[in-house]
């Protein structure tokens, strides 16, 4: 036990390290973090408490006076028990530390379950009363993202009331009193483990409280500016001039401020940055204050997007021309009687705006992306929808559109992005433009310009490192004619959000994420190979000089401003490395059946990932593969004997249907494979059912299912067969070199559990 001194700003031991001296503290003081929140320790206190559970220290103690502590060697919980067995005075030293370390955590969980609490009643209380406000005087109001899925806190609290009163009773008894309790070394002991793993348990839901409040401070103050200080300030601002409408948002704001000023994990600079311009500008509006009424629920224009179209051209900086153009011309469409009309006057009409709103939108997505300021919430109208007008969107679609503007984002981890979103990447060097309409990619357009005498070497290298040259090769080569093909309907395209294009509710036909998500997981869960890609893995130092694996490459989506029916499968790789994600485009406002999309999509990906492996041989069947088996199989029907004059006269079906085009008749058989055959409802022929078998197959669970069905069994036994010879042979692999080597290669473990799929 011998005493040991500790300087200021030295460290007593650091997160991490195992458990080897416990330090009661006689003098002096430190203090450990836990996710953020200092803890102190000082005289009484025993430092190493906290890691008996696990043997090893979960945080760093730093000194920050001089401290004199007892040592006490730590092996395990055995020597912990016989040093306390052998010394009362010890024994009670370290339950009253446990005493009171187990207090603090308790009262730091109280503190942070209240402050959850009431950021959880001033979103539910006041963000109902917000819209009321908006109503009142004639606003449009904001979606607040997650405001309506936000769970109580109280769901993340697993510890009983009863517990802090507990520890604090046990602190509070007399020295003698306690220590004489205490001697009994059963009774220590068990006292020490019992708190040892209730202290686990409050260090688990204080963390729980951190996460909550971490994810609730995005809906109070947040970077995009889809939160509650941003959807009151704006409407306090725009308002201040209607009558009421000071007094009744300053209602809203003064609680907000006072919520904000003391709340964890907001970031304060943001904060102060966004409150001192509100301040600014609010104090600018009172100054030249002119008070006015407004009647609400007219039916025409809210406030708020009276005048997007102007607002849109002022933010383009286009030139006048091209402004009045464009306004007349939006003018004249809004009140065509049949906007999708195909005389002369409307096509012209169709065609102008067109043409305008592509230079136009170029203009305003490069300054979006090449600017720090945040665009408004009708210029994010105007990237993400095509909005430009609430009467052509029509009142009550406006309104909506405006209330999900600024929450309406993609995902970069699942691979989703908005249209804006994916321009930002490319003008960040994080993408590389897609390939153009004659599958040239960037690098290939600066090589053509290069080839022709256009641009030198020096202007060729420059232009490869240009990202504002990829953002405008993009726009000018890829977002309009994609657009146009999401749409789905050519003849009758404009860009222009307008109501005679809607078809279901914007609020169902909307494309997230979340829901991309869902319907590709539910592929996978059927066709578990189909982003797989083969690669080969290599590692000679260990023995394996050359191993074929394969790697999950899920596509990139990108979500087009528009409400159409189709989806494009646009290339299946970048570049020429074949582990690069696929891009596919789709509207953000999808009017058909968004799964079957998704299966039409992921069957095009199949056929033409199949082509770029195979090259040149994609067609030729003496190189089995999907799209050789296909073709040979559709090019060669009628003179096989192995389908009935009836499955032959169903082929000539598809292919007429398919327009002759055997890709096409791969992907409809595609959705018939895993919409029906994958749950025993027959729709393909024995040939068409035997290559989706070997190429595409189900996974294990599906395959067991589908085995006792004779029109399955045998392919399924074959199939079956042949992954086991794989999987039989890399086992044995592995197990060979787990002789040689510690830890076996993480992708080749990855290989064998995808063999078992």
């Amino acid at each position: 036990m011998p005493l040991q001194e500790f300087k200021q700003g030295s460290v007593i031991c650091n997160a991490g390290e195992p458990l080897r001296h416990l330090f009661f503290i006689t003098k002096g003081t430190a203090e450990c973090t836990f996710n953020g929140h200092n803890f102190k320790f000082d005289q009484g206190d025993t430092i190493g408490l906290y890691a008996l559970s696990t043997g090893s220290h979960t945080h760093t103690y730093k000194v920050t006076t001089d401290i004199t502590a007892f040592s006490y060697q730590y092996d395990d919980f055995s020597s912990l028990e016989t040093l306390m067995r052998d010394n009362a005075d010890v024994a009670n030293l370290f339950v009253v530390s446990m005493c009171r370390q187990v207090s603090k955590f308790l009262q730091y969980k109280q503190r942070l379950k209240q402050e959850s609490e009431r950021a959880y009643k001033y979103v539910k209380d006041v963000y109902p009363i917000y819209e009321r406000l908006c109503e009142r005087f004639a606003f449009t109001s904001k979606k607040l993202a997650e405001s309506t899925n936000l769970s109580h806190p109280s769901t993340v609290d697993q510890i009983d009331d009863w517990l802090n009163e507990y520890y604090l009773e046990i602190k509070s008894v007399e020295s003698a009193t306690l220590k004489g309790f205490f001697r009994k070394p059963g009774i220590s002991v068990g006292f020490l483990r019992r708190s040892i793993a209730d202290i686990d348990d409050v260090m688990h839901t204080c963390k729980k409280y951190q996460d909550y409040l971490r994810n609730i401070s995005w809906l109070f103050l947040s970077n995009g500016g889809s939160d509650l200080f941003t959807l009151i300030s704006e409407l306090h601002l725009n308002a201040i001039n209607i009558k009421g409408a000071d007094a009744a948002v300053e209602t809203l704001m003064t609680p907000l401020n006072a919520l904000l000023s003391n709340m964890s994990y907001i970031d304060r600079a943001l904060y102060e940055t966004r409150q001192a311009s509100y301040k600014s500008d609010l104090a600018e509006k009172r100054e030249h204050q002119v008070i006015t009424t407004v009647s609400a629920g007219s039916g025409g224009a809210k406030t708020n997007l009276a005048d997007s179209l102007e607002e849109i051209l002022k933010y383009s900086e286009c030139a006048p021309e091209l402004s009045n153009k464009f306004t007349k011309y939006v003018r004249d469409y809004t009140a065509l009687t049949d906007r999708a009309s195909s005389d002369d006057t409307a096509h012209h009409i169709r065609r102008e705006l067109t043409t305008m709103f592509n230079e136009i939108y170029t203009k305003v997505l490069i300054k979006s992306v090449t600017t720090a300021i945040v665009p408004s919430t009708i210029i994010k109208m105007f990237l993400n929808f095509g909005y430009v007008d609430s009467a052509l969107a029509g009142h009550e679609n406006a309104d909506y559109l405006y209330s999900i503007a600024d929450t309406v984002k993609g995902d970069p981890i699942s691979g989703v992005y908005t249209v804006s979103e994916w321009m930002a990447k490319i003008y960040a060097g994080e993408r590389e433009p897609c390939r153009n309409e004659f599958d040239m990619d960037y690098a290939g357009y600066v090589q053509e310009l290069k080839s022709n005498y256009k641009i030198d070497e020096a202007e060729a290298a420059a232009l490869l490192q240009n990202t504002g040259e990829k953002l405008k090769f993009e726009m000018e080569n890829i977002f309009p004619i994609v657009n146009k093909l999401t749409f789905g309907r050519i003849t009758t395209f404009c860009p222009l959000f307008s109501d005679n294009n809607i078809q279901r509710g914007l609020e169902t036909s909307l494309v997230t994420p979340a829901l991309l998500k869902s319907n590709f997981d539910e592929i996978r869960n059927i066709d578990y190979s189909a982003f797989y890609r083969e690669t080969v893995y290599s590692n000679p130092e260990i023995g394996v000089p050359k191993e074929t694996v394969h790697v999950e490459v899920m596509p990139e989506v990108i979500l087009m401003p528009n409400l159409g029916i189709r989806g494009i499968m646009w290339q299946e790789i970048e570049g020429r490395k074949r582990t690069t994600p696929a891009r596919m485009f789709m509207p953000l406002f999808m009017l058909t059946d968004l799964r079957t999309l998704v299966i039409t999509l992921t069957g095009e990906f199949r056929w033409e990932m199949c082509k770029r492996i195979q090259g040149i041989r994609w067609n030729d069947v003496t190189d089995p593969s999907l799209t050789s088996e296909y073709c040979d199989y559709l090019q060669f029907y009628r003179t096989n004997r192995e389908l009935s004059t009836d499955v032959k006269a169903g082929v000539k079906a598809e292919l007429s249907r398919a327009r002759n085009n055997w890709k096409n008749v791969f992907v409809l058989n595609y959705i018939d494979w895993i919409m029906y055959e994958s749950n025993s409802s027959q729709r393909l022929n024995k040939f068409a059912r035997k290559i989706m078998t070997m190429y595409c197959p189900f996974s294990a669970a599906i395959r067991d299912s589908l085995g006792q069905n004779p029109q399955y069994a045998e392919l399924i036994k074959r199939f079956t067969f042949k992954q086991q010879q794989r999987e039989q042979l890399l086992s044995r692999s592995l197990h060979k070199l787990s002789q040689t080597v510690k830890e076996l290669p993480q992708e080749l473990l990855n290989e064998l559990e995808y063999m078992k799929k």
